[in-house]
């Protein structure tokens, strides 16, 4: 392409604009006005819509179905070279795209899974605790009972000063909280050893 054309139009700044002016941080200094050319016998590639018009000559113009319309100075091998690059390197980040979403999607699934396995273990060991809560109950006497209350009282949960141990943590085996808190801990670790926990086991007073 051959400039033909450069002008440069000065901006005549009013009160008002002077003032957006250093509100904005910016001062433009004008407009710059350039016209190019193509020089006689220049070679261009054109993709686009061929049209004979009524007076038999033909003009390239955007295509009417929306496709890609472009005019290009490089030769055809090179244009050619360099859609088929670009062609290229779309396929390859489609195709990491997938994979990306498919990763993606593979860990919102396992993350899911093991939030409902842990759930479906929480409500498995709540039932399996109710239900050896309930048996030394039936066996209590009522001298067992006041000896009951007066044992819970002297061992008062150490999360909540509620409640009363009423729960043995394995495998470290260690009595210092009430179920409740057992099922509110944020990580499945002893409070006392920090040691993971595999289960937990109702604490009877006989």
């Amino acid at each position: 392409m051959e400039m033909i054309h450069e002008k440069f139009h000065q901006v005549s700044s009013g009160l008002v604009d002077i003032v957006g002016q250093y509100l904005s941080g910016e001062k433009p200094k004008g407009q710059l006005e350039t016209e190019e050319m193509l020089k006689v016998g220049a070679a261009l590639i054109g993709a686009g819509e061929l049209v004979l018009a009524a007076d038999g000559t033909l003009s390239l113009q955007p295509p009417s179905d929306g496709s890609e319309y472009f005019l290009s100075l490089v030769d055809f091998d090179s244009l050619q070279g360099e859609l088929k690059s670009a062609a290229y390197w779309c396929q390859w980040l489609a195709v990491a795209s997938a994979l990306l979403g498919t990763a993606v999607l593979v860990w919102v699934c396992r993350r899911y899974y093991c939030h409902r396995k842990a759930q479906r273990q929480l409500e498995e060991e709540r039932r399996i605790f109710e239900r050896m809560s309930e048996e030394p109950r039936v066996r209590a006497s009522p001298q067992a009972s006041v000896n009951l209350v007066e044992e819970q009282v002297e061992n008062i949960c150490v999360i909540c000063y509620t409640e009363p141990r009423n729960c043995i943590i394995m495998d470290c085996g260690h009595v210092c909280c009430c179920y409740s808190c057992y099922q509110a801990l944020v990580q499945r670790k002893c409070p006392i050893c920090r040691q993971d926990i595999s289960r937990v086991l109702p604490l009877h007073f006989v």
